[in-house]
């Protein structure tokens, strides 16, 4: 994947964008890039300070070249964009990411047998293509157990089935193509390690640890985990194995589950950006956005140096009363808040950055005292 370097003043394409594609946006513009956004629908608010934005389907081809004409290299900021869209897009402009990554992480299948390639813990599955599967299938994976798709697509669900009456339901839910029957891992705690690499070097941010609601909706980041020693160097060990293998240039996140009996399991491999890893941008010394544009550019990766303790806490609609109390009131918070979020309760509002002192019980402590978040605890 040898290329040249990527200089200010030349256009950077950005496709797969999110909520936090603000953000890359703007690191893009800092550092002296034009930039241009492909989306398929409009998204004013996130896309605003980009050069151009060209809103077209995913599958229109004249869009897709137009895009691509225009751009001298093009990132995605999610995986949630097809592998076929980069490949077509790699005739006009350089995918400094590569397609390898996207391809593993979009198919569970390619995903796992990469994650066994690379000797790594992951949870015992089969494959099924009927319901006549799921029964022959369950007693060796036992319950409870996860019906997932093999493609993973952009809000595709799972299935949870945790005793025998559940399966007849997965009836519903089997339609056509090859689905994944996984065991269900009960785990204890769960962890984020992000990491950037530009194919020799890889730089690993602090490791995350994640506290979900029982809705499975993500409700804060703690960084530094106070993990044991042993693990989190078998963590660093995973991460630069994947970062070896995946044939990719940029951010990535490994997530792990482990269990009550301290037995640490992959559970997948994310190319690109997260909002868990936004609690870098006032913890470490280098943020997720400037390594990936780094990564992309041709630019050595900034050597990354924790600077301070922090919680990420996640904002939701129906909070955003209490959080209003909260700004007024909180000298060692930070806030960032999108616009044009919608009337959802559920939707993310922005997120809360929690610093100061050495202690993360006392931060934790200091958020739980404000009561916003406490009918999620």
């Amino acid at each position: 994947m040898g290329r040249d370097a990527i200089y200010p003043g030349s256009t950077l394409g950005i496709i797969g964008i999110n909520r936090n594609g603000a953000a890359l946006i703007a690191a893009a513009k800092k550092a002296g890039f034009n930039v241009g956004v492909y989306v398929d629908r409009s998204q004013p608010s996130v896309t605003k300070m980009a050069d151009f934005t060209i809103v077209g389907a995913m599958n229109d081809r004249a869009k897709l070249t137009q895009f691509g004409e225009a751009c001298d290299a093009i990132i995605y900021q999610t995986p949630n964009v097809d592998s076929r869209v980069l490949h077509f897009l790699s005739q006009y402009a350089v995918i400094p990411q590569g397609i390898n990554a996207l391809e593993i992480v979009q198919d569970r299948l390619m995903e796992r047998a990469f994650l066994d390639q690379v000797n790594i813990n992951i949870a015992p599955y089969v494959t099924v293509v009927s319901l006549d599967d799921v029964y022959q299938s369950i007693d060796s994976i036992g319950y409870p157990a996860l019906l997932k798709p093999i493609q993973r697509g952009i809000g595709e669900n799972s299935m949870l089935i945790e005793r025998q009456s559940d399966i007849t339901r997965a009836a519903d839910f089997i339609d056509t193509g090859t689905y994944l029957l996984e065991s269900w891992i009960e785990h204890t705690n769960e962890y984020t390690m992000t990491a950037a690499t530009d194919g020799k070097d890889t730089e690993i941010f602090p490791l995350a640890q994640l506290h979900y609601n029982d809705k499975r909706q993500l409700i804060s980041v703690a960084t530094p985990a106070n993990i044991h020693d042993d693990m989190l160097k078998e963590m660093q060990r995973i991460v630069k194995s994947v970062a070896a293998s995946l044939e990719y240039r940029g951010v990535f996140s490994v997530n792990f589950y482990v269990t009550s009996t301290g037995t640490l399991y992959v559970k997948n491999i994310e190319p690109g950006l997260t909002s868990i890893a936004n609690i870098y941008d006032v913890t470490a010394n280098v943020d997720q956005y400037e390594e990936q544009l780094r990564s992309a550019v041709g630019m050595p990766l900034h050597v990354i140096t924790p600077l301070q303790i922090g919680l990420l806490m996640v904002v939701r609609n129906y909070q955003s009363r209490a959080i209003q109390r909260q700004w007024l009131l909180k000298n060692n918070w930070q806030f960032r808040f999108f616009n044009d979020v919608g009337d959802d309760d559920q939707a993310i509002l922005g997120f809360v950055w929690v610093t100061g002192g050495d202690n993360l019980a006392a931060l934790k402590n200091q958020v739980d005292d404000t009561e916003v978040w406490n009918d999620q605890a």
